[in-house]
């Protein structure tokens, strides 16, 4: 039951907190620098909390990889298009649980 309080608690700040501008994660500035770069560019995906979503895939080359949450290709997953998709682990933490229940607002 606490646990349910803190949970929340911590989602209504979310929903009424202020309306500063948060600082882009490392996955977001790697987006925004590769929307700005050479077309055919690959682009990387970020989930809503701004992280890395841990299945990366090349829309010009169309392969696909698994990425640590610092955005590093894991050898041994890239996929070359027109082959099985590719499971990468799920990397699900609180503060992404967080997110989901703020977007329900």
């Amino acid at each position: 039951m606490a646990t349910l309080t803190i949970i929340l608690l911590f989602s209504m700040g979310f929903a009424l907190g202020d309306d500063t501008i948060q600082p882009k994660t490392p996955c977001e500035r790697a987006r925004d620098a590769a929307i700005n770069g050479p077309i055919g560019a690959y682009i990387p995906t970020c989930d809503a909390a701004g992280q890395y979503t841990p299945k990366q895939c090349s829309g010009s080359t169309g392969y696909c990889w698994c990425v640590t949450s610092t955005g590093q290709k894991i050898p041994g997953t890239e996929t070359p298009p027109g082959t099985a998709p590719i499971k990468c682990p799920c990397r699900y933490t609180l503060i992404h649980y967080m997110f989901d229940l703020y977007s329900w607002f």
